[in-house]
């Protein structure tokens, strides 16, 4: 009766306590076996398997939102070697651990367990790593004409629809505070609203109300509108808002205004979650899918990167929805500048540091229409990622990866707002006209302009279905203009060209996601559609033209150029192979001698020589199209790729003339 009333105790239902009797009575049943034991992992000591979060809180006091206030308790995410063991729960419930979640979109749990107990845990063999359940938090029209998506469709008022690329069919996921649903921003056919499918993740985390309730910060209820905090429904409508203009009136128009929208809420009504419920929703969103059509995810949030992207549990779990057929884009962060005015670089989040996603910086349009004036605004976080690994040696391996990928639009751009959310009540000066369902605000941020990539690769995928995650996000890239003076890990491969990235989608051919999913397409293979040729490298609008970028980051630490990119086609665009240097990996995997790019690429990472990560984006593009960098004959690549110099530091010595500029608007 004792062990019955313990499990009741530990476990978080009445029908996980029956499973947890069911296992309990089994192991007890069955004679011991040398499998079940628990036995230390023979490659990796217990203590190397914690993250440095959780080594820290076996020493210093801390303040968590994972760590209870008496330091007894700790919420640990644990990576498991394959499905998550029975004997690993039982192992957690009989240590006086709960286990409070199971994942699916990574092989793993959610557990709160005795600080006391972390390294017992850790010593199992089917542990692999364990990591703190961080803060995970959002990174704190003008818009058609400024990513040259106007000319791409015309508004139909008298249908109220629109003739054109629209996002129609394509669902986006946005997880975030949740969307304000009745909004007329996402009204779609008679009326009817765009949001199609909701789920709340955050509002089971127990843990984190007791964590607010500790700051003293309280939480109004939910009534009708589920966006209490307001940066979800702001999020949303940048990516697929639909706000027509009349009289003098410009509107607020989205991205893809006519995309579905699905509501994932993971963060509270003062816009905070932990790296659990994200992980939480990434998982529904991978099951939900197919049935609402989910081609693109967006995260506006970002937590700690200090472990590698390849441990790291949030990054794992995007890189199962990369893996899954989502184009995921996520904010790289708003940790560009310090306090004092100077530039940081090496501020990236997760998992904006992961290689598979596409991390998204913030560009300033000064608002105006043309291309000519952009510029990184000043809180961008900058790359390349910080997240690190230990090595055998107990020496500090830095990611390095060049992020972010491209930036958008994200300072001061008006979308919608939430009625009666927290974000318009305390700062009213973000209000800019209407009330209730037709309220609108203004924001900066890479949280928006993340949204706007969201939904540029929701135009994509209507133009054309057969695209692959990575083959949308080097689209995006190899079409990006060129910012002057700006480096590669400020403005990623450039400034998002809508409509260059729509022309060149359109020439290539519609199966390919089909034939990677059925192996019938090989490295070589033509890429482009029965009598398309590759397009002029060019985009006039507004009476401007401008060159296209040209180059691809590849996995992050690989710069690759010229037209074979597309013409044929890459092992990099399978969503399922990651390539990082020297390492490759198809789901998780590590494979050798791996036929990654075809001949006739051109590897660009010659001319980045001693300037490193630092080297200016236009150089490369001029290299490119002047002939220079290595034109590949045999197509393998296994390089290093680009290393930054550790001697370089990261957060301080380049000061901003730009400083903090109150007009650039409230950076959320």
């Amino acid at each position: 009766m004792k062990l019955i009333r313990m499990f009741k105790r530990y476990c978080i239902s009445r029908q996980f306590c029956a499973i947890c009797l069911v296992v309990f009575f089994l192991l007890t049943a069955l004679p011991p076996s040398p499998h079940a034991a628990v036995l230390p992992s023979a490659a990796v000591a217990p203590l190397d398997k914690l993250s440095p979060a959780l080594q820290q809180s076996l020493g210093s006091a801390s303040d968590l939102v994972w760590l209870d206030s008496s330091r007894q308790t700790a919420r640990v995410l644990i990576q498991t070697n394959g499905p998550a063991q029975l004997g690993l729960i039982v192992a957690v419930i009989l240590n006086g651990g709960t286990v409070v979640h199971l994942f699916s979109s990574i092989d793993g749990l959610l557990v709160e367990l005795p600080t006391s107990k972390l390294l017992t845990i850790a010593a199992r063999s089917d542990v692999e790593r364990m990591s703190a359940d961080h803060l995970a938090q959002q990174s704190s029209s003008h818009l058609e004409v400024a990513t040259t998506t106007g000319g791409l469709r015309t508004y139909r008022p008298l249908f109220g629809n629109f003739n054109g690329l629209d996002g129609s069919g394509i669902g986006i996921a946005v997880l975030d505070s949740g969307i304000m649903s009745t909004h007329d921003n996402f009204d779609g056919l008679l009326g009817l609203s765009r949001v199609v499918a909701s789920t709340d993740i955050v509002s089971s985390n127990n843990n984190l109300a007791q964590f607010l309730d500790v700051v003293g910060l309280l939480l109004p209820p939910l009534m009708g509108n589920k966006d209490a905090y307001g940066h979800g429904s702001h999020v949303a409508g940048a990516a697929a808002g639909r706000s027509v203009g009349s009289g003098s009136s410009r509107g607020y128009m989205g991205m893809a205004p006519n995309a579905n929208l699905i509501d994932v809420r993971v963060l509270n009504s003062r816009g905070l979650g932990q790296v659990s419920d994200v992980i939480a929703g990434i998982d529904w969103v991978i099951a939900n899918r197919v049935l609402r059509n989910i081609r693109v995810m967006n995260l506006s949030l970002g937590a700690p990167s200090s472990e590698s992207y390849i441990t790291d549990p949030l990054c794992r779990a995007v890189r199962r929805a990369v893996a899954a057929g989502i184009t995921v884009v996520v904010s790289g962060g708003n940790y560009g500048s310090t306090l004092d005015g100077l530039e940081r670089y090496g501020s990236i989040s997760a998992p904006g540091n992961d290689p598979t996603v596409i991390t998204v910086g913030a560009a300033n349009t000064h608002q105006t229409d043309g291309r000519n004036d952009e510029t990184i605004t000043y809180f961008s976080s900058r790359g390349p990622t910080r997240s690190h690994s230990i090595d055998e040696s107990g020496v500090k391996q830095y990611d390095n990866l060049l992020k972010p990928d491209l930036v958008a639009p994200g300072n001061r751009i008006v979308s919608a707002e939430s009625d009666r959310a927290w974000l318009a009540d305390e700062y009213p000066q973000l209000h800019k006209s209407g009330s209730g369902r037709r309220g609108y605000m203004e924001l900066s941020g890479t949280s928006v302009a993340a949204p706007v990539v969201a939904g540029a690769a929701a135009l994509l995928l209507q133009k054309n279905g057969g695209l692959t995650p990575p083959l949308v996000k080097a689209i995006l890239q190899y079409t990006a203009q060129q910012l002057p003076g700006a480096n590669i890990v400020k403005q990623g491969a450039g400034l998002l060209n809508v409509e260059g990235a729509v022309t060149l989608a359109g020439v290539l051919r519609t199966d390919i996601s089909r034939s990677v999913e059925r192996g019938t397409i090989s490295v070589g293979n033509s890429m482009l559609r029965s009598g398309a040729s590759m397009p002029a490298a060019v985009t006039s609008v507004g009476g401007q033209s401008f060159n296209w970028g040209g180059y691809i980051f590849a996995g992050g630490s690989h710069i690759l150029g010229g037209v074979e990119l597309f013409k044929k086609y890459q092992r990099i665009y399978d969503p399922e192979v990651v390539w990082v240097r020297d390492r490759v990996t198809l789901d998780e995997t590590p494979i050798a001698n791996a036929k990654l790019i075809s001949s006739g690429v051109i590897n660009a990472e010659v001319m980045v020589g001693s300037e490193s990560v630092f080297i200016n984006g236009q150089t490369i593009s001029n290299g490119i199209a002047s002939g220079e960098g290595i034109v590949m004959s045999e197509g393998i690549v296994m390089s290093e790729g680009i290393v930054m110099s550790e001697g370089i530091v990261m957060s301080e010595g380049i000061v901003m003339s730009e400083g903090i500029v109150m007009s650039e608007g409230i950076v959320m």
